[in-house]
């Protein structure tokens, strides 16, 4: 079944839309930030432009950061394809939730010892899904998953089952994280693999560096407007690009953290993917700057493509480690350079805690 990517859109450190980044990206300027209370360096969307309905929504119903998120990059998927006032799935995949609302309200509760009565509803995972509903007054099956870094990647799988089922015709998926919060940033800090602070005009994430940067954070989404042939009511700016293929596959890993040393779940799935389809033009790997996780991938992509393996591009040092929205991102930076005429095909790689990992193939 051929997929159609009808319109993606997204917003991060490195810029509130795929073109900005991909600016962003040539320039080669740094996109990075001291968090304020912690001193570590971050990737925060800085001036998140609310304007239009995205305000008047969230002026209405004061969703949670991630939602926000979600709603900046969501919209430009669904305006580029043309979808809206029509109906369609929506999937999202976040990590961590809606960590804002939630460590807001445990502090008040704490100070307090007593929450406002909107508490739990801002604080579900749902929610993130349900304000995309909402915003886009949609009535077809929404929901939000979690399945570590990869959450987004898994937005994907569960977007294409529901096309491959029938059980849909257009399906918005994608990822959303907004984990700039001093709790979650401690407890990265705790596992000692966070980035250290860089010189000024350096990366702070610098996937495959020696010796390794370390983990920095990103906030951010990414979103892509999946659809059948069937289905397929792009607009007049609709992206001409295909999801060609995915794999994926759950690998036991010898942390809770981490992958096989050799990267075994991404072998195969890169392997498989690579079978299929034949070599891409660019790999974006996972990656996120840590010395165990960029070794073992490192070491997969060698086992199957070789010691001339294709080009690895990664965005991490302009976006940091977004964690459920980082391969979403990656995937609409793809199909940026695609659109732009730099690739016609790239691999996307994303692996999470617990040991589960995914790989897409997107073509001109």
């Amino acid at each position: 079944m051929k997929l159609n990517i009808h319109g993606y859109g997204s917003i991060s450190a490195a810029g509130p839309d795929p073109a900005t980044a991909r600016a962003t990206r040539t320039a080669g300027r740094p996109t990075w930030s001291l968090d304020a209370v912690t001193g570590l360096p971050v990737y925060r969307v800085n001036g998140v432009p609310h304007a239009g309905a995205i305000a008047g929504f969230v002026a209405a119903h004061a969703p949670d950061r991630a939602s926000v998120l979600a709603l900046h990059a969501a919209e430009q998927a669904v305006e580029q394809a043309g979808w809206r006032g029509k109906d369609f799935s929506i999937i999202v995949g976040c990590s961590r939730g809606p960590t804002v609302s939630w460590e807001s309200g445990y502090d008040s509760f704490l100070k307090n010892d007593k929450v406002i009565p909107q508490t739990s509803p801002r604080t579900t995972l749902g929610g993130i899904g349900f304000a995309l509903s909402n915003y886009f007054g949609t009535s077809a099956l929404t929901s939000s998953l979690s399945v570590t870094c990869s959450s987004g990647m898994h937005a994907i799988l569960h977007g294409v089952a529901l096309l491959r089922a029938g059980m849909a015709e257009r399906v918005l998926v994608g990822g959303a994280e907004a984990p700039l919060t001093t709790f979650t940033l401690r407890q990265l800090e705790a596992l000692r693999i966070y980035a250290s602070v860089p010189a000024a005009a350096a990366a702070a994430c610098r996937p495959f560096a020696k010796p390794a940067s370390g983990m920095a954070v990103g906030e951010g989404a990414g979103f892509m407007a999946l659809a059948t042939e069937k289905g397929s009511t792009g607009g007049t700016n609709a992206p001409k690009t295909t999801l060609k293929g995915l794999s994926f596959t759950q690998e036991t890993p010898p942390t809770p953290t981490g992958i096989s040393p050799r990267g075994q779940g991404l072998q195969k799935t890169m392997r498989e993917l690579l079978r299929q389809y034949g070599r891409p033009n660019v790999i974006i790997p996972h990656a996120p700057g840590t010395k165990r996780g960029d070794a073992a991938e490192a070491a997969a992509i060698e086992a199957v493509f070789g010691d001339q393996p294709p080009p690895v591009a990664s965005y991490k040092p302009f976006t940091g480690h977004t964690f459920g929205a980082s391969g979403p991102l990656a995937i609409t930076a793809a199909l940026s350079a695609i659109e732009a005429g730099e690739i016609n095909s790239a691999l996307i790689n994303a692996t999470g805690f617990g040991g589960n990992v995914v790989s897409v193939l997107v073509t001109s």
